[in-house]
C-alpha cells in the first residue's frame, strides 16, 4: 500500500487512537505511536533500514504542537518554576543533542530495542514501583539534575517520546511536588520536541529509501494526517479516563506497555 489516500486515511485513524490512548492515560503519544509506525510504515513501503528512523522522527515531530499547548496552560497556572528549568532545560539540550547525532548510526534493530526496554521500564514503574521510590528529600540540583536532564533528553530522542513520562516520576522521587514536576515535564517536551525534530530533518537528509514527502526523518503526510485527529481525539481520552478510577486506569497502563514491550521483543527475535 503506498497510495497517499491510503496513507492520509490509515494514519488519521492512528492520530485517533494515539490521542484517545494519550488523553485516557495522561502519557505522551509516543508510547502509542511508535509501536504503531512499527507495524504500519512497512506495509505502506517505507524501508526497513529507515523504518525506525522515521517513526522517531515523526513522532517527535508530533511532540511540539501538544507540548506548547500543556507548556502555555501551565504558566497560566503558575505551576511552572523557571528558575529550576534554567538547569533542567540545559542538561535536557544536551541529552537531545546526543540523542539526535547518534539517530542516524544506530540501526532499526538496535533503536527497537531501546525502544522496548523503555516500555517496559515504564510499565514496571507503573505497575509495581510508583509511589514507592524516594531517591531524595529535596529536587536534584547541580551535576546530579543536569545528569538526570541529559539522559531523559536522551532517550526522548531516540525513542520518540516527549519525555515527559520519564520526567514526571523522576522529580517526584527527588520529592518536588506533582503540579510542579507535570509543569516541568511540559516543558521538557517543548525542548525535546523542537530539539529532536530539527535533528531528524538534518540527521536525515541526505537517507536513502526515505518516503515521498519527507522532510529528513519526519514523514509529513503522516504529521499532516495525524496532528487533527490527535487534538480532536485527545479531549475524548480525558473525558473517558475522568469516569475510571486511578487504580483501574493504572493496571490497564501497565499491561498495555509491558503487552508492547514483549511484543517488540518477539518481532526483534524472531
Amino acid at each position: 500500500m503506498d497510495g497517499i489516500v491510503e496513507r492520509v486515511v490509515a494514519f488519521a485513524l492512528v492520530g485517533l487512537a494515539s490521542g484517545f490512548v494519550s488523553g485516557l492515560f495522561g502519557v505522551g503519544g509516543g508510547i502509542v505511536r511508535i509501536p504503531i509506525f512499527v507495524y504500519l510504515l512497512p506495509l505502506f513501503g517505507v524501508a526497513h533500514q529507515v523504518m525506525m528512523h522515521v517513526a522517531v522522527g515523526t513522532s517527535v515531530a508530533l511532540v511540539i504542537p501538544s507540548a506548547i499547548a500543556s507548556t502555555r496552560k501551565q504558566l497560566a497556572l503558575g505551576n511552572f518554576d523557571l528558575k529550576f528549568f534554567r538547569t533542567w532545560g540545559l542538561g535536557i539540550f544536551g541529552g537531545v543533542l546526543l540523542g539526535v547525532a547518534l539517530l542516524p548510526w544506530v540501526s532499526t534493530e538496535v533503536l527497537q530495542a531501546i525502544f522496548a526496554a523503555f516500555m517496559a521500564a515504564v510499565g514496571i514503574y507503573e505497575g509495581f514501583l510508583k509511589d514507592r521510590i524516594v531517591a531524595a528529600p529535596e529536587p536534584p540540583r547541580g551535576a546530579v539534575k543536569l545528569a538526570m536532564a541529559a539522559v531523559i533528553g536522551c532517550v526522548a530522542a531516540l525513542t520518540g517520546t516527549a519525555g515527559g513520562t520519564m520526567t514526571t516520576p523522576a522529580l517526584q522521587a527527588f520529592s518536588m511536588r506533582m503540579e510542579s514536576a507535570i509543569a516541568t515535564a511540559s516543558a521538557t517536551g517543548l525542548v525535546t520536541g523542537t530539539v529532536a525534530t530539527i535533528g531528524a530533518v538534518v540527521g536525515g537528509w541526505r537517507a536513502q529509501d526515505l518516503p515521498a514527502y519527507s522532510l529528513g526523518y519526519v514523514d509529513l503526510t503522516i504529521f499532516l494526517a495525524m496532528m487533527p485527529t490527535i487534538l480532536i481525539a485527545a479531549p475524548i481520552g480525558v473525558r473517558t479516563g475522568q469516569g475510571l478510577s486511578e487504580a483501574w486506569l493504572r493496571r490497564i497502563y501497565t499491561v498495555l506497555v509491558l503487552v508492547i514491550a514483549l511484543d517488540l521483543v518477539r518481532k526483534l527475535v524472531l
